[in-house]
């Protein structure tokens, strides 16, 4: 840990009562009578630990010249206090902006005082107008690297302010998301439970069968990190559907050997397995209390079928490669991809496909609720919204490769491979766009299910670096 400069700064406590304080006029001192430097001392030659700034019953603020500030309001203590500051440029993992040690460590107060805590890190991408970092002040008591974030987190693209009732180390960070399973070839395709989260992976590599087609469905409860294989070894499996009793899948099939692509299901008690039916090049499932809705990306179509298996049945052609499905009580809704740039809907019982917006560029994550549709783009970086009974698009986010979509409530999650190659979430009401994780290694599929907290598969950028996280918000 480096520690950079000292930011100190000597006041009366009528000054600091009613500004902040600042420069190295003689007439500042210290508690004990002396003179005091004040401001950042690095490059200077001046020494770190020289200064220090003092604060009475009636409170005050102090200003740094890189805008941490700290706020004491009246009655937070009862005599004349000295309160040091010392800037530290190397944070803890997750930190967008330095560390402050405050002393002395461990010092209390009856009110809370408030902190500003400087935003710093450099972003590959600059953030939307309405978007800022899902940023927190992380604190520790004084001796402990056990860093916690504080209850208030008022956030803008410049800063944290928020609360502490001690003195101790803070920072402004974002809290980390938690791996379910690491080291795994690829894992994309997610659904969860209320028990367990599931996705399909190629597997890790000490489970490697020597073809790279083949891959796993697993489980592994929130909260852990033990993922078990719930199915033998099958080709490139995707895009898992649950219900209460069946994990289903779309199986990829192999060119060599011939094995055809296919619907098929694991029961989750016997985890027993079965093929429901061989057809096309599948590459996305859904489904509800009665059918399976699946996309097959080779015959551009959209099927549907009853749970238990049977004859499929074409509900629209000229699909594109529908390798993202959403659906309310009476459609299914998908993006066509590169192959027609467009957004699309059909009745579950069939009929005439809308085209909900075309000329699109690569359209991936789809979702909807009551009204609209959403949709993100890999090409332009926008996601956008829709009418569902048609009309005009709407910019919800603006990032630069868009690729998963999940809906829970108001709340829109996306993830961007590009950039920043960031997870959102975006307040669908508020229009403020909020980035929860930063730097994650090709961020695929995202799944927000009610009651739970936020998953996303990260590819990774290197064979067995792939990664299935939660994030919890504090």
């Amino acid at each position: 840990m480096t520690r950079t400069f000292l930011v100190v700064l000597a006041c009366a406590a009528a000054a600091l009562s009613s500004a902040s304080c600042g420069g190295t006029d003689k007439d500042d001192r210290g508690a004990d009578g002396s003179e005091t430097g004040g401001g950042d001392t690095s490059g200077t030659g001046a020494q770190p630990g020289s200064g220090q700034f003092s604060v009475d019953a009636q409170g005050g603020t102090f200003t740094a010249e890189d805008g941490f500030t700290i706020e004491v309001p009246s009655g937070a203590v009862s005599e004349e206090t000295v309160i040091t500051v010392e800037r530290v440029e190397d944070a803890p993992e997750g930190a967008v902006g330095p560390m402050y040690v405050l002393g002395p460590e461990g010092q209390t107060f009856d009110k809370p005082i408030t902190l500003t805590l400087p935003i710093t890190i450099a972003l590959k991408a600059a953030l939307g107008e309405n978007t800022v970092l899902g940023a927190y002040g992380f604190t520790a008591q004084e001796g402990s690297n056990d860093f916690a974030p504080l209850a208030r987190h008022d956030v803008s693209k410049e800063s944290v302010v928020t609360e502490t009732d001690r003195l101790s180390s803070v920072y402004p960070g974002m809290p980390l998301p938690t791996a379910m399973a690491s080291q795994h070839r690829y894992p994309s395709a997610l659904a969860a439970d209320g028990s367990f989260l599931y996705f399909a992976s190629g597997g890790t590599e000490d489970v490697a069968t020597g073809d790279n087609n083949d891959g796993f469905i697993y489980r592994v409860k929130p909260g852990t990190a033990a993922a078990e294989a719930m199915i033998p070894a099958d080709p490139d499996p995707k895009s898992l559907w649950v219900n209460d009793s069946h994990v289903y899948w779309a199986s990829g099939g192999d060119d060599d050997p011939v094995i055809p692509s296919a619907i098929r299901r694991v029961d989750k008690a016997s985890q027993e397995v079965e093929t429901l039916v061989e057809v096309g090049y599948v590459v996305s499932v859904i489904g509800d209390a009665s059918a399976l809705y699946f996309g097959d990306g080779f015959g551009e179509k959209i099927y549907t079928m009853p749970l238990d298996g049977g004859e499929p049945v074409v509900l629209a052609e000229g699909a594109g490669n529908p390798e993202h499905l959403a659906q309310d009580a009476e459609n299914i809704y998908w993006t066509g991809g590169a192959a027609t740039n467009k957004v699309y809907k059909v009745a579950k019982s069939g009929g005439e496909v809308t085209v909900i917006a075309e000329n699109e560029a690569e359209p991936a994550g789809i979702a909807v609720d009551a009204e609209f549709v959403y949709w993100a783009n890999v090409g332009d970086g926008g996601v956008f919204k829709a009418p569902i009974a048609g009309g005009q698009k709407t910019l919800v986010h603006q990032g630069v490769s868009m690729a998963g979509l999940a809906l829970r409530g108001s709340t829109l999650f996306s993830t961007d491979t590009g950039g920043n190659r960031s997870v959102n979430a975006h307040d669908l009401e508020s229009d403020r766009t909020v980035v929860l994780a930063l730097g994650q290694p090709v961020a695929w599929r995202v799944l927000a299910p009610e009651g739970q907290g936020v998953f996303w598969s990260n590819a990774g950028d290197y064979r067995y670096q792939g990664q299935v996280v939660s994030y919890h918000t504090p």
